[in-house]
């Protein structure tokens, strides 16, 4: 359901932020108002935006917050990670250009991420909004999931946008792990989420699971709880305000879109 106020008014845009989630088969945009309250919704095929989304896209917002799928992304201990050796960790990414690699200390998992944002999407919209900022999942992702994990026991988090799926987890409040995977159905997801669960040396299930990027109500959603003794799917901590009329599942689903930013 797309959704547009009665109150979205252009002269407000200098007030107005406008989120965007793009993915590999449908983009997202969300504008929100200074009270954090929902003035557009709208979501389109990502290779075919209507009308609606172009003239959206055309206004002239100041603040522009961009979500990315990421196409490289691996995790040095923060203890061993040297600046000066940026180029020899560009060896374990897809794309040899160190250019386009960001860094970020995570100091909560004392690791620091090194990873490239999606090529073609991350030119696409930097040619649309050249001063947005741009971000990723797992960026928000391992913040939230913060007040989940155990002291002790195995916790495994799944976090599903469109074609993809980050999987990771954390065994005795330890980091280990954070992978993407192609997941376009539930038996593809079920698959990863096994294949984790072994390596992390459990007995198939998780004391805890944790899910985020889609609702209990989906259909990639069926049958997780067989994997994780307490299952939780995570929301958006920020409180947005938005109309009766519009499906809070939609909301829920931008959970790393909306925390990423409104807490700035």
């Amino acid at each position: 359901m797309n959704y547009t106020s009665k109150n979205f008014q252009l002269h407000y845009l200098p007030s107005y932020k406008l989120l965007v989630k793009t993915d590999f088969i449908n983009d997202t945009l969300l504008v929100l108002n200074a009270a954090n309250e929902v003035e557009v919704l709208y979501s389109y095929p990502a290779d075919m935006p209507d009308g609606e989304a172009v003239k959206l896209l055309g206004l002239p917002f100041q603040q522009v917050y961009i979500n990315l799928p990421v196409q490289s992304l691996i995790f040095v201990p923060t203890e061993v990670f040297e600046e000066a050796d940026k180029k020899h960790y560009q060896d374990f990414l897809l794309d040899d250009k160190s250019e386009r690699t960001n860094f970020l200390s995570i100091a909560a998992l004392e690791a620091t991420a090194c990873y490239q944002y999606d090529l073609l999407l991350h030119n696409r919209w930097r040619k649309i909004f050249p001063e947005a900022k741009f971000g990723t999942d797992f960026q928000t992702v391992l913040s939230q999931v913060q007040s989940f994990i155990p002291a002790a026991g195995t916790l495994v988090g799944v976090h599903v946008r469109d074609c993809q799926a980050d999987i990771y987890a954390f065994v005795d409040n330890q980091f280990q792990m954070y992978s993407t995977f192609e997941a376009n159905v539930a038996g593809d997801l079920h698959y990863f989420i096994l294949n984790t669960l072994k390596q992390v040396g459990t007995e198939g299930v998780a004391d805890r699971l944790i899910v985020s990027g889609i609702t209990k109500d989906d259909v990639r959603a069926t049958g997780l709880v067989a994997y994780g003794k307490e299952l939780h799917f995570m929301e958006t901590r920020t409180a947005v305000r938005y109309p009766s009329a519009l499906p809070s599942s939609q909301i829920e689903v931008l959970n790393t879109l909306i925390d990423a930013h409104l807490c700035e």
